[in-house]
């Protein structure tokens, strides 16, 4: 929930520069990216380092 409202205060990014310099493309929108963060919140996903240990949320 923290990180929720955390991530709802982020400014928009502006990937211009990287897409022009690195060639770089999203691969997915950002409705797919909030989807996906959200299952992994409610799921308690995570990965092998201790900032991302995985947890149920609730």
């Amino acid at each position: 929930p923290h990180l929720f409202d955390a991530v709802l205060r982020l400014p928009i990014m502006d990937c211009t520069r990287a897409r022009v310099e690195l060639g770089w493309r999203a691969t997915r929108t950002s409705t797919e990216v909030l989807e996906e963060f959200l299952r992994g919140l409610r799921q308690g996903a995570g990965a092998d380092t201790e900032p991302m240990r995985g947890r149920k949320v609730g």
